[in-house]
């Protein structure tokens, strides 16, 4: 759809071009996505920090889904673009760390005051369509 938007009455090297300036910050995201989800499946899915940051994201998604939604969810089920879904997942996944700094439990953090700081932190999620 945006290159035949962009061919439209446009000289086709130019389009091209444009195109690609247009769709490599996602598709930068696609890759770098693809990797940690390789690392991630090969390393973490039995690791207590992964699992614990997990059920708290989906504690928070449940709680505050207009500030937090796992980047899976992201990439799956909306159509937010792939660069965006990889930085707010790595800004989440920082936000994760810091409320289990003391802990791997995640009923030991207070889910109020997590929300509050979450939605401290972070702009809300742009609207969204689901797919």
């Amino acid at each position: 759809m945006a290159l035949a938007g962009l061919l439209e009455g446009n000289d086709p090297a130019e389009a091209f071009a444009q195109f690609q300036r247009i769709r490599q910050p996602n598709a930068h995201a696609i890759a770098a996505m693809a990797l940690e989800n390789y690392v991630e499946m090969r390393d973490s899915v039995a690791d207590p920090r992964y699992l614990a940051k997990r059920e708290l994201g989906a504690r928070l998604a449940a709680r505050a889904p207009g500030h937090f939604m796992a980047r899976y969810r992201m990439v799956t089920f909306t159509d937010l673009p792939y660069a965006y879904a990889l930085e707010r997942g790595r800004t989440q996944d920082v936000l994760l760390e810091q409320l289990l700094r003391d802990s791997n439990d995640p009923a030991s953090v207070d889910l109020d005051a997590a929300v509050a700081t979450l939605e401290a932190t972070l702009p809300p999620l742009p609207p969204l369509r689901h797919g």
